[in-house]
């Protein structure tokens, strides 16, 4: 690693270190050039100090502190007739460059105003800073020498201001690929979750389906066992053989299910989720940086496997919302529980009006989730406002098959 850039980074780890070292090595420059240059050196060093007093606080407050030292060197320059030149050739591009580093917009453009109209005046004053060591100048020497001053300090002011505002822009390039990657190492675990999730519960189907053919194999022989067992035991015997025979099979093929399903994983031996795991679910979103909004009421009247598709709908909405829409301010889940059905809206304004594919919708699992909530009888919708184009909605709702109180 080169020299700088390890430089560079102990300066961004140790900012007030850092900031003591500029300071002190700037002080001692400015001294040296005072102490050499100056006609009364006692009183330029007096009026240097003070102007220097407050680059302390550059770091904590970037804006006032441009603000203070330039009305200083200006009071200096005006009351004691000393120009800060040693201080300000490498203060003013310091602190140009902070303020363009760390302040607002608004603020930036006020001090690189104030700046340039400080270059101004000090390049004006310069009959009284700058001629008293050769004697009276015309009116011509002193317009080109106010004009050369005002260039040269212009130029020091914005190329300084430019530098910073380059950093800011880099750093905040830096800032969003970090979030961004931050953003699809979320995404990738939740489609690898999800993933796991549908395979195990296609395997948990096949499960099913095994053990309700085979039970009902055995019910079936062990009825006819029954009645033939009094008439003719050689039928019952070889009808128990058939009943021993399927029950093998099918713990045969339920112990390859279960090894398929089995894991070491802790978040994999969960419980199948439910309603009641939504909240964790968003919490888990939340901490990735997107600002999601949940609110539920009523109460749950829905099977489990329908609270398994409601739960899955919100879990691939939320997916969704990461991979195409993460530059959504404002995602919402709302989920309403009735009597009769339970209803969830996501509403995200991530979806732009270009080319990318921000907008969730466009893959395989969505129409997964149609089908699913279809099985319950319900119905899903999925696509942008009717009035808004930068809004997606994603509504479910599926009526509920467990009888109320009221039924």
């Amino acid at each position: 690693m080169a020299l700088h850039v390890r430089f560079a980074r102990w300066a961004e780890n140790h900012p007030h270190i850092s900031n003591a070292l500029l300071m002190g090595g700037g002080i001692i420059f400015s001294l040296v050039f005072l102490t050499a240059g100056a006609m009364d050196a006692g009183k330029s060093i007096w009026c240097a100090a003070v102007v220097a007093l407050p680059l302390f606080f550059r770091r904590a407050a970037p804006t006032a502190t441009a603000f203070a030292v330039g009305a200083l060197a200006l009071l200096v320059l005006a009351v004691f007739n000393v120009a800060a030149i040693g201080l300000c050739m490498w203060a003013v591009p310091c602190l140009m460059y902070t303020v363009a580093v760390r302040a607002s917009k608004k603020k930036r453009r006020a001090v690189l105003i104030a700046a340039l109209l400080g270059c101004l005046v000090f390049a004006l004053l310069c009959r009284r800073w700058f001629f008293v060591f050769y004697g009276e100048a015309s009116i011509l020497e002193w317009v080109m020498a106010s004009l050369m001053f005002f260039v040269v300090s212009a130029l020091f002011v914005v190329v300084a201001f430019l530098a910073g505002d380059l950093a800011r822009n880099r750093w905040r390039r830096r800032e969003q690929l970090e979030d961004r990657a931050r953003r699809l190492e979320v995404e990738r675990e939740q489609e690898v979750r999800i993933a796991a999730q549908d395979e195990r519960t296609r395997i948990a189907r096949e499960m099913h389906d095994v053990v309700a053919h085979s039970l009902s194999v055995v019910i079936a022989q062990a009825d006819g066992a029954r009645y033939a067992a009094a008439s003719n035991p050689d039928v019952a015997a070889q009808t128990l053989e058939t009943i021993a025979e399927t029950a093998r099979g099918s713990l045969t093929e339920m112990r390859k299910l279960l090894g398929v399903l089995r894991t070491d994983d802790e978040t994999e031996t969960k419980p199948v989720p439910q309603l009641g795991d939504i909240p964790e679910l968003v919490n888990s979103v939340k901490s990735a940086g997107l600002p999601v909004q949940f609110s539920e009421t009523g109460t749950p009247t829905l099977s489990t496997g329908a609270q398994l598709s409601l739960y899955r709908v919100v879990q691939e909405g939320l997916t969704n919302v990461l991979k195409h829409a993460w530059q959504a301010s404002s995602v919402r889940v709302t989920i309403e529980h009735r009597p009769d059905f339970s209803w969830v809206e996501m509403v995200n304004d991530g979806a732009g009006e270009d080319d990318s594919p921000r907008a969730p919708g466009g893959g395989h699992g969505l129409q997964g989730l149609r089908e699913r909530v279809a099985l319950y009888g319900g119905d899903m919708t999925a696509g942008p406002h009717a009035t808004h184009s930068d809004v997606f909605v994603v509504q479910a709702t599926i009526p509920s098959d467990i009888p109320t109180e009221d039924a």
